[in-house]
């Protein structure tokens, strides 16, 4: 009978290091993470993101270029700002969230908690407000992939997850320490 170590992997068979919690595998818990099905804003009863030409009259000092991803909570854009010469990405949430007076009072006082955020793992907040019917936060555009593509390459080694992990540990404590909860 064929026993697998304590100290490998059931998925991978890759050496599992002895502080790693539970247990785990810290690629194939990356792994987990980053192809755990996205949500695309069409399913679970949520509406479908509004098109960039629907956005676009509301923000008339951006450029509205593209969607680059939607989920529960609203979708995010990729704009420019020409006054600025700079890309910037913009969140507009839900119609049916902007649509609570006590969520948009909430979303009011927490971007401005965010907005003085400064740390080099959080992307900045510019502005946020409401424009037509849109509650948005207008925030720095990071040009890249986002983790789950990323992951989908296979391209991190142990030591990489690892140093991913504490960025995202050290953003999250700085965070907390500001009182936002994510």
């Amino acid at each position: 009978m064929n026993h697998q170590n304590d100290t490998t992997c059931p998925k991978c068979g890759s050496a599992i290091p002895e502080d790693a919690p539970g247990g785990l595998c810290p690629v194939c818990v990356l792994e987990g993470a980053a192809t755990a099905p996205s949500h695309t804003g069409t399913g679970r009863g949520h509406a479908a993101p509004p098109s960039v030409e629907e956005i676009a009259p509301h923000f008339p000092e951006l450029e509205i270029l593209e969607l680059l991803g939607a989920g529960g909570m609203g979708a995010v854009y990729k704009a420019r700002q020409p006054q600025l010469d700079r890309t910037v990405a913009i969140k507009i949430l839900s119609g049916k969230l902007a649509d609570e007076p006590a969520f948009v009072e909430r979303f009011n006082r927490e971007a401005r908690v965010l907005a003085r955020l400064s740390h080099p793992n959080i992307v900045t907040v510019f502005d946020f407000g409401t424009a037509g019917p849109h509650c948005y936060l207008l925030m720095e555009h990071i040009d890249g992939v986002n983790l789950r593509q990323a992951m989908r390459t296979g391209g991190f080694t142990p030591p990489e997850s690892l140093a991913l992990v504490q960025d995202i540990c050290a953003a999250l404590q700085f965070a907390h320490e500001e009182g936002i909860l994510h």
